[in-house]
């Protein structure tokens, strides 16, 4: 069977740099470049037939006023047998964690080599799953406070690891600030640590090390 990907990114010059550098130094062929979500699902709408299916896609974490995330969750929950690798200038703890919670089978950043990036497209391809070399020991660390997390203080974690405000993270969930103050303080103490800087500091330095 022929190996086929979808490339999913709003920087049509790194869409036309990415294929061409797969398909003239690898044997995937790149069947559908996107900039949007929307384009992406439509086209998997149009398929029909299962074997004419990409068996990855590449998605990028922004792409525009969409989320990478989001069309990561969307992919998965209605075709499980396509397998995403989040490919992405992103390289935080929150980051990661969201696309894992996302159902993506693979985080690999955009400053990775070029072999990194085939080795993770090979081993997705072949039923695994993979993280940056770089990131093995911060997923380690990650995965061993899952279990103690709500899920909405699971994706309240992530979005303080993202750096962002308790404003931005309601608007984002469409609740009051006061309760995501609430989850706040219950994620410190859970995490023992007393405000945003230590918890940051905390996991960074931990993936660093």
């Amino acid at each position: 069977m022929e190996k086929s990907l979808f490339i999913v990114d709003d920087h049509n010059m790194l869409l036309k740099g990415l294929k061409s550098y797969l398909e003239e130094n690898s044997d995937w062929k790149v069947s559908g470049t996107f900039t949007s979500a929307g384009a992406c699902l439509s086209e998997l709408e149009k398929i029909s037939w299962k074997e004419d299916f990409p068996q990855i896609i590449i998605v990028d974490v922004q792409l525009g006023k969409e989320s990478g995330f989001e069309l990561v969750e969307k992919i998965t929950k209605s075709l499980p047998d396509i397998k995403c690798l989040i490919y992405s200038m992103y390289d935080t703890p929150g980051y990661i964690l969201q696309a894992r919670e996302s159902g993506a089978r693979g985080y690999i950043s955009k400053v990775a080599s070029e072999e990194e990036l085939l080795l993770a497209l090979e081993t997705l391809y072949r039923g695994g799953e993979y993280i940056e070399k770089r990131m093995e020991s911060l997923q380690k660390k990650l995965g061993s406070i899952d279990s103690l997390f709500s899920r909405q203080e699971k994706i309240i974690f992530e979005k303080l690891l993202q750096g962002k405000s308790n404003r931005q993270i309601a608007e984002e969930l469409f609740i009051s600030s006061h309760s995501v103050e609430n989850y706040v303080s219950f994620i410190y103490d859970k995490t023992s640590v007393k405000n945003r800087r230590e918890l940051i500091e905390k996991f960074e330095d931990k993936a660093e090390n």
